[in-house]
């Protein structure tokens, strides 16, 4: 029998498993979206609601459907717990490039792994199942906490958008990050 069927899916972490994005989730996302720290984290402000939320969603899976993005549903592993969503998005076939997203919707969820399971997994996704050469990010520069665990996962920043947040009165910047194919498979050759 081929290896194959003994390699541990891109889908599963330690703490966390990614499913595919259902319109139904959308009671258990709302719980806490609108959450001020939630949102706040995401770059928005103005709460959302069901409707907009819903369209997101069709949308999510639209792209889907076209290949050009991948939405899931971070899922707490033993539980079944929606713990947020992520995804890989703006995929460009010629360059093999995509920028990831991620966001743990409550708060109480904070600090305990759950984003950085699922950030190796979406890498995981992103260069061994859609062969991608690059992926990126854009993180607000005041979420150190995010930043702290993309270099600690081997995430390299390469730029700054300057003051493109305005909230309370203040702009704030958005850092760049990403990571390479090889640098990622260089780091995680093991698992």
């Amino acid at each position: 029998m081929s290896d194959i069927y003994n390699i541990r899916s891109p889908f599963i972490g330690d703490k966390v498993k990614l499913r595919a994005l259902e319109v139904t989730d959308i009671n258990d996302i709302m719980k806490y979206f609108n959450n001020y720290q939630t949102r706040i984290g995401l770059g928005f402000i103005i709460p959302i609601s069901y409707k907009m939320e819903e369209d997101w969603i069709n949308s999510t899976i639209e792209r889907t459907k076209k290949g050009i993005g991948y939405t899931f549903v971070i899922e707490h592993k033993e539980t079944g717990e929606l713990i947020g969503t992520c995804g890989i998005e703006e995929i460009k076939a010629t360059s093999r490039t995509a920028s990831l997203g991620i966001g743990i919707h409550n708060p109480e969820n904070f600090d305990k792994g759950y984003g950085t399971d699922a950030t190796i997994c979406l890498m995981k996704f992103g260069f061994r199942v859609l062969n991608l050469h690059r992926i990126e990010l854009g993180v607000f520069h005041y979420n150190e906490r995010a930043i702290h665990v993309y270099k600690k996962l081997g995430w390299k920043e390469v730029g700054r958008k300057r003051e493109v947040f305005f909230v309370q009165g203040k702009y704030y910047d958005m850092i760049v990050m990403d990571i390479l194919q090889d640098e990622f498979e260089e780091k995680y050759k093991e698992n």
